[in-house]
């Protein structure tokens, strides 16, 4: 607590050189900065434990996945897979869906995203990120050191039973088709085995890793659909969305998602969609 106090009694940019001595970053933000864009009625879907201010929380509600009442207090039961929004017509302003669309069957997204064109307003935003299918497959094509980020869980979290080496195509297999991993110890029979990624045709090995897919309730975190820019484009088009935009972090057309407390669900391998409503 000494340390603590000292850095609090030394001037901003003081406190900043000293903590960066430490090997520490300092950063001061306000609370109200990243909430006063966020009016009306904002949707975050499939929620779980990520709640943002300004946004109402929807997820499907399990005891596996939220672990009891206490954890689902203040959110709003929604099954993407057979639920309605349940909003009436043009009353939403924006809707952001971070790491769901990749646990769901094609069918469901497709209806969600007609369902989120029905209740936004004109010119609202539905924000999605997702696993980035193209370029995870591209930076798993080559030996780098991208996936060191991911090792450490293969080795440590008690679903993967890891056996001889993890490669790339592990790695990739783990992002897009989860019970396909060979290490994982949920894995289905269709398991694949260690490949050179860039061997692969992506179309067909993005095919493969679709093929007999389905939502496992037991495992909602599996992922189970791969996506990437030209098939989101083509479902929001199909939706009736007006533009259908590639985005960056934090980089929302909407001022309501470009807070710090936005895209916090692993970057370094995400896609960012906007599907903006004319």
């Amino acid at each position: 607590m000494g340390i603590i106090t000292a850095l609090l009694s030394l001037p901003y940019r003081a406190t900043q050189r000293v903590l960066g001595a430490m090997g520490y970053d300092l950063v001061v933000r306000s609370r109200t900065s990243q909430t006063r864009f966020r009016e009306g009625l904002n949707l975050n879907i499939g929620a779980g434990h990520y709640h943002i201010p300004g946004f109402v929380s929807l997820d499907y509600i399990s005891d596996y996945y939220h672990g009891g009442a206490t954890s689902t207090a203040g959110i709003v039961h929604y099954d993407i897979r057979s639920d309605a929004l349940p909003y009436d017509d043009e009353t939403v302003s924006n809707v952001y869906a971070s790491h769901v669309i990749e646990h769901v069957e094609s069918e469901h997204v497709e209806r969600f995203l007609v369902e989120t064109h029905r209740v936004l307003k004109p010119g609202g935003v539905l924000r999605i990120a997702c696993p980035d299918a193209r370029f995870l497959y591209e930076v798993s094509s080559f030996e780098n050191d991208y996936w060191k980020w991911r090792r450490d869980q293969f080795e440590h979290d008690e679903r993967y039973e890891v056996q001889g080496d993890i490669t790339q195509s592990d790695f990739l297999t783990r992002e897009l088709a989860s019970v396909k991993m060979r290490h994982y110890r949920h894995a289905g029979d269709a398991v694949m085995p260690a490949f050179d990624v860039k061997e692969e045709d992506y179309a067909s090995l993005l095919e493969a890793y679709r093929s007999g897919q389905s939502f496992n309730p037991e495992q909602p975190g599996e992922h189970i659909n791969a996506w990437d820019m030209k098939r989101l484009h083509a479902i929001g088009v199909a939706a009736g969305f007006d533009h259908v935009i590639e985005s960056k972090h934090r980089g929302s057309v909407s001022a309501a998602m470009q807070g710090p407390d936005m895209d916090q669900t692993q970057p370094q391998m995400s896609l960012y969609v906007e599907m903006i409503k004319g």
